[in-house]
């Protein structure tokens, strides 16, 4: 049986803990592969690691690699961001892409910050047109297609985090649908596996992962291959919601997730993992 995930943050970036702690606690709790996945450098998030930290979480997850309890699989990835690519990829074995940023009449504004910042860049970048938003988002999303860096696409639907009521935009509002849908194609034709991710749940902003049961219908339509991620950044939330995205994925109709051998990733069937 496997359980595992690929999303972890530590104190290197925005995590909460110290790598150590995570892995004692991802001992607990069954998992048999678990990832680290720090923030890539990019000058404009502080809470990326700086090339300096970089050094010493590498050190630091190769040394714990060696030391791995019994029955699990550690492995070193990297969560590099759009904006800034990561320069020495080869040191990891495997990479996230993520869009957390978009670039607008030459700002930078995050998405995911907070609400009051999405809530500006929706004003004072798109003139409050969500369509205009979204349209840019999901190009930006598609252009990772392009990425030979990267394997992973992080939350797919990020531009949803506070949308869990609905108020910005519809899940299946058919323009939304067409925006994602064309870049779901380029990512899926590129060989790129998308996450199931519950980081926005266990922090208390979403009650269902990214991506909407809406775009992982696309992605199945599509033959797309996905995996269960949690987005950690407090070991005590390590496992949040896989139970629930493995439910959904069964759902939806996908027979089979994503397994990384440290290597490469199989297609294992789906009853071979727990949660």
């Amino acid at each position: 049986m496997i359980k595992q995930n690929l999303h972890t943050h530590s104190q290197y970036d925005d995590g909460k803990d110290p790598i150590d702690q995570i892995v004692r606690k991802a001992q607990e709790l069954g998992f048999t592969i678990l990832g680290f996945s720090g923030h890539g450098y990019y000058p404009v998030d502080d809470t990326s690691m700086t090339p300096e930290k970089t050094k010493q979480y590498i050190q630091e997850i190769l040394q714990v690699k060696k030391q791995a309890p019994k029955g699990l699989t550690i492995y070193l990835g990297i969560e590099e961001d759009s904006m800034c690519p990561i320069e020495n990829v080869q040191d990891f074995e495997y990479v996230i892409g993520s869009v957390h940023y978009l670039k607008c009449n030459g700002k930078t504004y995050p998405i995911d910050y907070s609400q009051e910042k999405f809530n500006e860049m929706l004003e004072k970048a798109y003139g409050n047109d969500i369509y205009a938003l979204a349209k840019g988002y999901f190009e930006a999303i598609g252009k990772q297609a392009e990425n030979t860096n990267i394997q992973i696409i992080g939350h797919l639907d990020l531009i949803a985090k506070y949308n869990e009521d609905q108020s910005y935009y519809r899940f299946d509002d058919p323009k939304i649908l067409g925006y994602a849908k064309l870049a779901i194609d380029k990512l899926v034709q590129s060989g790129k596996i998308f996450e199931m991710n519950s980081g926005a749940m266990s922090r208390g902003y979403r009650k269902t992962p990214y991506p909407s049961v809406e775009l992982l219908k696309l992605i199945h339509q599509a033959n797309g291959k996905i995996l269960i991620n949690t987005d950690c950044h407090n070991k005590e939330y390590l496992d949040y919601g896989m139970d629930l995205c493995l439910k959904v994925a069964k759902e939806v109709g996908f027979t089979t997730l994503e397994m990384f051998n440290g290597k490469n990733f199989e297609s294992k069937p789906i009853e071979e993992f727990f949660v």
